[in-house]
């Protein structure tokens, strides 16, 4: 017999993990594309349109189980819904995030131009200081749209999230492409999301996906930033004060240099943290590995993840330190079988550009 705290769980982490879905437009936290209704006038026919595996989140109680209800409104900051009886959200805007406190689960949306452009400023001051907004980091925020269109290591053509307005329309978000209206069929919605693919696809009723598109070829690192965001969002323990590798600065100088090692990372590539610069975590976000390393080793890890091969990292490290490639290539191989004995992959990803 099951527990009875276990089975009652299980509605309740469907209904958080629906949302959040809905929210990020992360593909794959639920089986299928999660349907968000301004109004329960278009239930039916949304209902209709959807898959066995979809979840249709509406202001209204039904009786198919695919449905999940919620109380109150979800369009203007301040506004708070709650789902299923039990998880409460509230709505801000992304410009307002530096002046609030959270006090409970809260997601963030950009809302307009203005608020996308703040949203870059500060990912640009992550870059160059390391800096990065201390609220974007609590574990009660979520971030809207960060994995559906900002990043293209995170994108998909896939259909993970449609919002319907209270007028019938099919958007890829609040403020998101249009897909369809209410009364067309998933095949169309879905060929018209995959026709309309891109970073700027779950803003485009705010500002041109083009010029999005644009301002973003001109910041290759912006997965990474991303990347770092739900690390440091999701890291309990983390260091204090924590100094992110390629955030302000590298443990190796030569990598701030620039050329022929950039350092511009893909998304899942592992992070290389440190709180007081003595003691360095080497994070990996796939398997959530983390990995305890001195000071010459994390150099030593840098160069690898870096490079993305063993040669190039010996060469890189010896650089840095001016010093002949076989003072350092006892190290930087000691490193590896190290990582290939705990099953921590750091040269399995390559730069942008690469």
């Amino acid at each position: 017999m099951q527990d009875s705290a276990t089975t009652a769980s299980r509605p309740s982490h469907r209904t958080a993990t629906a949302f959040e879905q809905y929210v990020s437009g992360r593909r794959g936290i639920v089986e299928g594309a999660v349907f968000f209704l301004e109004s329960g006038d278009h239930i039916e026919e949304v209902l209709h349109a959807a898959e066995p595996c979809d979840i249709v989140i509406a202001p209204i109680r039904h009786s198919d189980p695919r449905t999940i209800a919620y109380d109150g409104s979800f369009l203007e900051p301040g506004d708070e819904i709650t789902l299923g009886g039990r998880h409460t959200f509230e709505l801000q805007d992304y410009v307002a995030v530096p002046f609030t406190t959270f006090a409970g689960p809260t997601v963030v949306r950009q809302f307009s131009a203005v608020g996308i452009a703040a949203f870059l400023s500060d990912a640009d001051t992550a870059r160059n200081s390391g800096v990065f907004v201390g609220q974007l980091l609590n574990t009660e925020v979520l971030l809207d749209s960060w994995a559906s269109s900002l990043a293209a290591d995170l994108i998909g053509d896939s259909l993970g999230r449609v919002h319907v307005t209270r007028h019938g329309e099919y958007r890829d978000g609040p403020d998101g492409l249009l897909l369809g209206s209410v009364g067309d069929e998933r095949a169309d919605i879905e060929a018209t999301a995959a026709a309309g693919a891109g970073r700027g696809r779950s803003f485009a009723g705010v500002v041109d996906p083009r010029v999005l598109e644009a301002d973003l070829d001109d910041r290759p690192w912006f997965g990474r930033y991303l990347a770092a965001l739900d690390l440091m969002r999701g890291w309990e323990g983390a260091p204090p004060r924590a100094a992110i590798s390629g955030f302000g600065r590298h443990l190796v100088a030569v990598l701030d240099e620039g050329g022929a090692y950039p350092s511009i990372l893909a998304a899942d590539a592992p992070f290389l943290v440190t709180g007081d610069g003595e003691e360095y975590i080497l994070v990996d976000r796939v398997s959530h590995r983390r990995l305890r390393l001195g000071v010459d080793s994390a150099r030593a890890a840098e160069c690898l993840i870096a490079t993305s091969e063993e040669f190039e990292a010996t060469a890189l490290l010896a650089t840095e330190l001016g010093t002949r490639v076989s003072r350092v290539a006892p190290l930087v191989r000691a490193l590896q079988d190290r990582f290939a004995a705990t099953g921590f992959d750091v040269t399995g990803y390559r730069r942008h550009g690469s």
